[in-house]
């Protein structure tokens, strides 16, 4: 069986915040206008065919209109039921135990979204891509994507680009 890729994309303040305090994401779009196509991620999303996203992601984009997974198949970690709007589906276990369901139905590429899956994912070592947009704005106060537990993980440079806004993008690939 082929593994299957793991990416996160996601726009991070320079300390590090990638939601403002009670999940604010108002800022990253205040901040950062630039298009799905030129950061990038309207091509990654071509090449996925599966978002694992955790529950607090999920709530908050549930009435997003249009829906931003549109085409892809949805898979949400969570403990909790839930009534699917757009044909989601639940799951629950490690991030890894779900990958390696997720490969044996034939899943090639999976985006990780949500803060608690992609620690979850740093932990168990499963991500294979990072790409991180740095935003120009330290918030102090927030959501965290590197908190004090996770173990040490090497990745190598990809390629750093500035998008006309002022963000400034990482790419990196596991080593």
């Amino acid at each position: 069986m082929k593994k299957t890729s793991v990416s996160v994309f996601l726009g991070i303040s320079i300390d590090g915040c990638i939601a403002g305090e009670n999940g604010d994401l108002s800022w990253l779009a205040e901040l950062a206008p630039d298009t799905p196509e030129a950061t990038g991620y309207t091509a990654l999303m071509a090449q996925v065919d599966t978002l694992l996203i955790g529950r607090t992601t999920y709530d908050a984009v549930l009435d997003f209109s249009p829906w931003p997974y549109a085409g892809k198949r949805v898979v949400v970690l969570s403990h909790r039921d839930f009534a699917p709007r757009h044909g989601e589906q639940r799951r629950e276990g490690s991030v890894r135990s779900v990958l390696e369901e997720l490969a044996g139905e034939g899943c090639r590429h999976v985006y990780l979204d949500g803060g608690a899956v992609i620690r979850a994912g740093l932990r168990e070592g499963v991500i294979d891509s990072l790409i991180l947009s740095v935003l120009p704005v330290v918030l102090g106060r927030g959501v965290r994507l590197f908190e004090d537990g996770l173990p040490r993980s090497d990745w190598r440079l990809d390629g750093t680009r500035q998008l006309p806004s002022g963000v400034v993008q990482l790419r990196y690939r596991k080593n």
